[in-house]
């Protein structure tokens, strides 16, 4: 009796061992997720750049306040879609395409600040590089 009891905990600690060996994990690689529409209304940011022009926007909801050199202040509704590496809200102003890109990469100001996201902003067929970050920031009163 005491050797069948032996036989089957060594049998059964050897197929627990066939079975941990044979085992392959598997790896799911987040860059090849496909682009997905999100709510947006959970997401807020401001980004802002000033080397060749200045601009600022404010995303919060679903809307995409513009200040900007080369465009009138103006808000207007956008349509937000993420992947894995960035999110991206896009509209329409005077009938050109605006796009808004934020990638979560540490970006240095012209001031020397550190911030947490890069922006890049697209409008009439011209980019603006600058930074970003999480929240809708109003600009001061003056």
């Amino acid at each position: 009796m005491r050797s069948l009891l032996l036989m089957t905990m060594c049998l059964t600690g050897s197929l627990a061992l066939v079975a941990c060996n044979n085992y392959q994990a598997t790896t799911m690689d987040l860059s090849q997720q496909p682009t997905i529409e999100m709510p947006i209304a959970s997401a807020a940011f401001t980004a802002f750049g000033n080397n060749d022009k200045s601009w600022r926007t404010v995303v919060e909801e679903s809307k995409l306040s513009i200040e900007a050199d080369f465009l009138k202040p103006t808000t207007v509704v956008v349509v937000g879609s993420a992947n894995t590496e960035d999110i991206e809200y896009a509209s329409t102003v005077n009938g050109q395409p605006i796009i808004l890109n934020i990638r979560k990469n540490i970006c240095i100001d012209n001031n020397g600040y550190q911030n947490e996201f890069t922006a890049t902003l697209s409008y009439a067929g011209k980019t603006y590089q600058g930074c970003a970050v999480a929240g809708a920031i109003e600009t001061a009163p003056t």
